[in-house]
C-alpha cells in the first residue's frame, strides 16, 4: 500500500511540475464600437469593450454622439449588439456574433442612421478605469 502512495505522490509532483509551464490565463478578445460623422470623418465615438467570457456575462454602455442621437452597445460571449435612441434612430438592430472577433474583424452596419458610419472593430486596446 505505501508503494502505490508513493507512486501517486510522485505523479502528482511530475504532474504540477512539467503539466504547468508558464502562465495560464484566458486571453479576453475584444471589440471596439467606433461611430463616425460621415460629413468630417470624425470619429464621434470610439470605444472598446471586452467580449465576456462566462455564459450569462454582458456588457451593456451607452454614449452620446450627438445632441440628438445615442448609441448602445450590449456585448455577450454570443454576440454584439449596437442600437440607436434619438429622433433619428435606425429602427434596425446591428448584430454580429462574438466569435467573429476571436481574430481581427470589421464589420460596418449596413443601416446607420443618416450621416454616420457604424463599425465593430478587432482587436483594440480597452481603457482601464
Amino acid at each position: 500500500m505505501n508503494h502505490v502512495r508513493l507512486r501517486l505522490a510522485l505523479g502528482l509532483a511530475a504532474a504540477l511540475v512539467f503539466g504547468c509551464d508558464g502562465q495560464q490565463y484566458v486571453s479576453p478578445h475584444t471589440v471596439a464600437l467606433v461611430v463616425s460623422d460621415d460629413a468630417t470623418s470624425t470619429e464621434r465615438v470610439h470605444r472598446c469593450h471586452y467580449v465576456p467570457v462566462l455564459l450569462g456575462s454582458r456588457v451593456s454602455v451607452r454614449y452620446r454622439v450627438d445632441d440628438e442621437l445615442k448609441v448602445n452597445i450590449d456585448v455577450t460571449r454570443d454576440e454584439v449588439s449596437v442600437f440607436f435612441e434619438g429622433e433619428n434612430a435606425p429602427v434596425d438592430l446591428f448584430q454580429v456574433e462574438s466569435a467573429l472577433f476571436e481574430q481581427a474583424a470589421r464589420e460596418v452596419d449596413p443601416a446607420p442612421p443618416e450621416g454616420y458610419t457604424v463599425e465593430l472593430r478587432s482587436p483594440c486596446t480597452p481603457e482601464e478605469p
